[in-house]
């Protein structure tokens, strides 16, 4: 019967998406067609059509730059909805309509999909974001938290010339022990979280493990797999679910997710006038909710019944759940509807208990580690991240080898020409015969300065006497290893498992001290960790001794805080009051229809996580045997991938700012100590630790900008403040010179 509508285009391809568009016209006379039902029928189909497509639309905008794929599904959805709608109508209100089972198959497949594969392909490009660089989502070798951690940006208010920044409202670490709290918070607030803790940092059993200053990954892992497991207990039950309604009536799943994203919509309640706090929703968004669900539930029922009305038997009778006058279908849509969405809001609550019961500070020191799941090679890996926490290797892949430690904020560079001193200071050596060192002399010195000073921290007394006293200050020799040569290196073979050995001796530390060449190098190491460890400062110093030249190379590193919903546990009170509850139902609301659509591929997902992991490693394996350049290094950081975009607290990044500028301050003055000690001239190192500490930065030649100023022959420079400082480059102002 469509033929007739459209016989005027010949051409085939044209008239499929003439028909799949409906005829987006409209007709003033029924002249043309069979009748004015015909026309209706037809307007209202593009009415409905058009309605679609804008609000499909403008739900893929609200989700921030989707994916290609989901504005092709959600283009085809729309078009076959609509086409079914249309196919109704016509058997329900045209009289002259005459349409078999054939004409349905036709009407669904042919036209309505070529449209929604032109509708979805601009949808694409309305709405989806530009495509990721080495991957999409929480999967490759990207780092996440360091360099792709976005910096948030400043607003101007009005009236003001200055930059503020957008109100952060977290608490903030402030006990030992806190930054890993937070990651095993971390575990059972953010499910992708933990599933690329558990995918790519555990389940590599080949990689080296990232470890970082103050974090206890052991802990972190094993509240990742814990979680995990309760995720999915949810998702059997909603995976349950999703089957019976595939089994009764496999299209109703998308009246479903329908009926789930009318009834959730319900939580965008409206906002109250408080600005200095946040507000729990009211009570009225629930009833809201309910009215909402009662109202999906009375149109479940009479779209069964329209449907049951259509001639329809078979195969496409099981498919739209015609059979039975339509009841069993919309039986298992609203029941699938009321069963996800208790199964979803109970298992926040029971969330929220355990992170009421167990991750307060005073509740978390006294509990016990999650059990392990089955599995021997989970141990044996665990036992691998354990090694790589108390170690003193870093296996890094990629450039940069300063990997769990976030990005470099500072660095700098000295060579000081080892001269002796006319007046050889606390020396018997005469003129010209300064006492000979190596490299490990000086580490060892400067090691046992700082640590001294550490120590000063410590002591309640002394610690008045030294403003500067760093109590917390940790001090270690790490090695860090490029992972393309650490398979044929016989150091780096660990004994049991298949990661790179995390530890080496004091005798080979001490050799790759005097060889500073290739990819393995030595820094010495220190660590403050602030804030309860949410802010972490570390200066990593790389000493090279070559003729009669000292080289001294310094990186400075932030770790910035956590992301502000882990913090969540900071401001859980116990018990459990009606507001919090009240807020947790609602959350459950807008979380039940992702939750509900996903579970079946999550559940699959999950079960076949040990076939999946068993051919990864025998991949790997086979890799590692036939590639000499195999990766071993580690390509993730747990505590990277944690980072917030933003600091939380602006003294913050003043303490890291203190706390760096002191370490660099006590590490230059023990240097210098140490080379007047043994007769040697520091008139040149003096006069480049002076730029250092005042400045932070040596010229060298060429043009360079500190600040406002330029330094080099004809520079200029303009300043402007651009973002808040992130986590990667605290305190940073950017600068731009000519």
């Amino acid at each position: 019967m469509l033929d007739l509508y459209v016989a005027q285009y010949g051409n085939h391809p044209v008239r499929w998406l003439v028909e799949g568009a409906f005829v987006p016209g409209w007709a003033v006379s029924p002249d043309e067609y069979l009748s004015a039902s015909v026309v209706v029928v037809n307007d209202l189909s593009v009415l409905v059509l058009v309605v679609a497509l804008a609000s499909a639309t403008t739900w893929l905008a609200n989700r921030g730059a989707p994916g290609r794929f989901a504005c092709l599904v959600v283009g085809v959805l729309v078009s076959e909805l609509v086409a079914l709608l249309q196919w109704g109508l016509f058997e329900v209100f045209v009289d002259e309509a005459d349409l078999s089972l054939g004409d349905l198959r036709n009407h669904l497949l042919h036209a309505p999909l070529a449209f929604g594969l032109v509708a979805g392909v601009l949808l694409a490009l309305l709405v989806a974001g530009p495509p990721r660089a080495g991957g999409s989502g929480f999967t490759g070798p990207r780092r996440a938290g360091s360099a792709g951690a976005a910096k948030a940006p400043l607003r101007r208010r009005k009236g003001e010339t200055g930059m503020a920044a957008s109100q952060v409202h977290t608490p903030v670490g402030s006990a030992p022990g806190d930054v890993t709290r937070y990651l095993c918070a971390a575990a059972h607030v953010d499910e992708r979280f933990a599933d690329r803790v558990v995918e790519d940092v555990l389940a590599d059993e080949t990689g080296a493990v990232a470890p970082s200053p103050d974090v206890d990954l052991v802990a972190v892992a094993r509240h990742c797999l814990a979680a995990r497991e309760l995720r999915h207990r949810r998702d059997l039950r909603l995976a349950g679910t999703f089957g019976v309604v595939a089994v009764l009536a496999p299209l109703w799943l998308v009246f479903t997710a329908v009926l789930l994203s009318l009834v959730t919509a319900a939580d965008r309640s409206r906002p109250g006038r408080a600005t200095r706090g946040r507000l729990q929703p009211g009570g009225g968004v629930l009833v809201n909710a309910g009215v909402r669900a009662g109202a999906a539930a009375l149109g479940a029922f009479l779209l069964g019944t329209a449907v049951a009305s259509l001639p329809v038997s078979g195969f496409p009778g099981w498919l739209l759940g015609a059979y039975l006058a339509g009841v069993p279908a919309a039986l298992a849509s609203v029941g699938a509807m009321l069963f996800a969405y208790v199964t979803v809001a109970r298992h926040e609550l029971d969330t929220d208990r355990l992170l009421r019961t167990t991750m307060t500070r005073e509740a978390f020191a006294r509990q016990s580690p999650p059990p392990l799941p089955r599995g021997e090679w989970l141990a044996d890996r665990l036992a691998a991240v354990e090694r790589a926490r108390d170690g003193n290797v870093t296996v890094y892949s990629g450039f940069s080898p300063f990997i769990g430690y976030a990005e470099t904020v500072s660095s700098w560079s000295i060579a000081v020409p080892l001269l002796p001193a006319d007046d050889p200071v606390d020396t018997g050596a005469g003129p010209g015969e300064p006492e000979a060192f190596t490299v490990v002399e000086l580490v060892g010195h400067l090691r046992a300065r700082l640590r001294a000073i550490a120590a000063r921290g410590d002591a309640g007394g002394t610690a008045d006497a030294d403003p500067e006293a760093l109590g917390s200050l940790v001090v270690e020799d790490r090695i860090f290893a490029n992972g393309t040569i650490v398979g044929g290196d016989s150091r780096f073979t660990a004994p049991d498992g298949l990661a790179p050995a995390a530890r080496l001796s004091p005798e080979t530390v001490e050799e790759i001290m005097l060889r500073p060449t290739g990819a393995v190098r030595h820094c010495l190491a220190v660590h403050v960790p602030l804030w309860g460890g949410d802010v972490v400062p570390s200066v990593f110093l790389h000493f090279a001794a070559a003729g009669r030249t000292l080289h001294l190379h310094c990186d400075v590193h932030v770790l910035g805080p956590v992301d502000a919903a882990y913090h969540v546990v900071d401001h859980l009170s116990d018990p459990l009051t009606p507001e919090r509850r009240r807020g947790l139902l609602v959350t459950a609301l807008s979380r039940t229809g992702p939750a509900f659509l996903r579970a079946p591929s999550r559940a699959l997902r999950h079960a076949r996580f040990e076939v999946r992991h068993t051919r990864r490693t025998v991949d790997e394996l086979t890799a590692m045997e036939q590639d000499p350049l195999f990766d071993q290094g580690a390509r993730l950081s747990v505590r990277e991938m944690a980072l917030s975009p933003e600091y939380h607290n602006y003294f913050q990044v003043v303490d890291a700012g203190r706390i760096t500028s002191a370490v660099e301050r006590h590490a230059l003055a023990a240097i210098r100590a140490f080379l007047d000690a043994r007769g040697y001239d520091t008139t040149d190192f003096r006069s480049q630790q002076q730029t250092i500490l005042n400045q932070g930065l040596i010229q060298q030649g060429g043009m360079s900008i500190i600040g406002n100023q330029a330094i080099g022959a004809g520079a200029s420079a303009t300043q402007h403040v651009t973002q808040q400082p992130g986590p990667a480059a605290a305190g940073a102002a950017g600068g731009s010179g000519k």
